[in-house]
């Protein structure tokens, strides 16, 4: 169980530390984040009106709270 309790606590890590990214790069530059976070209006908003205990609340999910796109990998045409 300590293993699967180490994955969870490192989802949360990544979690946050991609949230946090995400409220900064909106808030730099909102249109330019959401394009390169791939990511609608809405969920932009969502993300940048998120508190520290929101954000904490998000990342404990046991779950990554953001999606891979292979179509924007390097090297893709």
């Amino acid at each position: 169980m300590t293993e699967q309790g180490d994955i969870f606590d490192e989802i949360a890590e990544f979690n946050r530390a991609y949230l946090v990214l995400a409220q900064r790069m909106l808030r730099v530059h909102f249109e330019q984040g959401k394009r390169q976070l791939g990511i609608s209006d809405e969920s932009a908003a969502t993300i940048v009106s998120l508190t520290a205990d929101q954000i904490d609340e998000l990342a404990v999910g046991g779950e990554l709270v953001c999606e891979f796109r292979a179509d924007n990998a390097p090297g893709r045409a």
